[in-house]
């Protein structure tokens, strides 16, 4: 018996909102939409690139996102950046035509990564003029890419002892003849690729972005964020300097893209 005026009761409440809901609708004004007024719509689809800068070099970063669900995108993460040593210092030898070097840097550091991870929407934009606020993180796989630095050395002549000639040599901090006053200045930056070593690792990044295009299909935004990579084997970078398996950085990235 209780049971059956519960459902009798539920049903009249489902009616009476049936019936409420139609007085409303037959009320409510149709306003029609201006011809130059723009609809909001949830794009699936998005690619952004640009340019990342962090707390030991620079370089370039690309992502891909699809929408999970309205307020959640999947991301894949892409980044080729420079790394360089916190105790890195630039010389130059007063020699005639010299240019500069870095005393004891043993290797050219560049990261390749490649990861997934997820985008989380905190305040929509609302209007074109707003600002949408995010979080994101993303966790990959990393390549250490440690070119040999090569230099030019200044050594006596072999057949004439009072002259001196440039000799280009791969930097070896044990070598006696590579003193910091006989380096006449480095070498070409494409001497060395055919020695390169891959050191792999992973990475993981947490970041807030601020997207604040004008237009709906465009992306312009700024990410800020932490960076963390780990390698098993640690890469040598300075000489006299432990080399390192564990970097983390700041960084901040300027992205461009659009929606589809």
């Amino acid at each position: 018996m209780i049971m059956r005026v519960y459902f009798l009761f539920m049903a009249c409440v489902a009616a009476s909102c049936v019936v409420n809901a139609q007085d409303t609708l037959k009320a409510a004004p149709v306003v029609p939409l201006e011809s130059n007024e723009e609809v909001n719509i949830l794009y699936r689809h998005e690619a952004c690139g640009g340019l990342t800068f962090h707390s030991n070099g620079w370089g370039v970063t690309f992502k891909s996102g699809k929408h999970v669900t309205g307020f959640i995108k999947r991301i894949l993460d892409f980044e080729f950046i420079s790394m360089s040593h916190p105790k890195e210092y630039r010389i130059t030898n007063p020699y005639e035509g010299s240019n500069s070097f870095i005393y004891g840097k043993m290797n050219s550091v560049f990261l390749l990564r490649a990861g997934w991870g997820y985008q989380h929407m905190l305040f929509g934009k609302g209007e074109r003029s707003g600002v949408e606020i995010r979080y994101n993180y993303y966790a990959g796989l990393d390549l250490g890419l440690a070119k040999p630095v090569f230099l030019d050395i200044l050594e006596n002549d072999p057949h004439n002892d009072s002259l001196r000639i440039v000799v280009t040599k791969q930097y070896d901090p044990a070598d006696p003849g590579q003193t910091v006053d006989n380096i006449y200045g480095s070498s070409s930056f494409f001497t060395g690729f055919d020695k390169m070593k891959i050191y792999p690792g992973v990475y993981g990044k947490f970041a807030v972005s601020f997207e604040y295009a004008g237009w709906q299909k465009r992306i312009a935004a700024i990410e800020t964020g932490v960076m963390a990579d780990f390698f098993p084997d640690a890469i040598p970078m300075m000489a006299f300097n432990k080399a390192e398996n564990f970097y983390f950085n700041f960084y901040i990235s300027i992205l461009w893209g659009g929606k589809w």
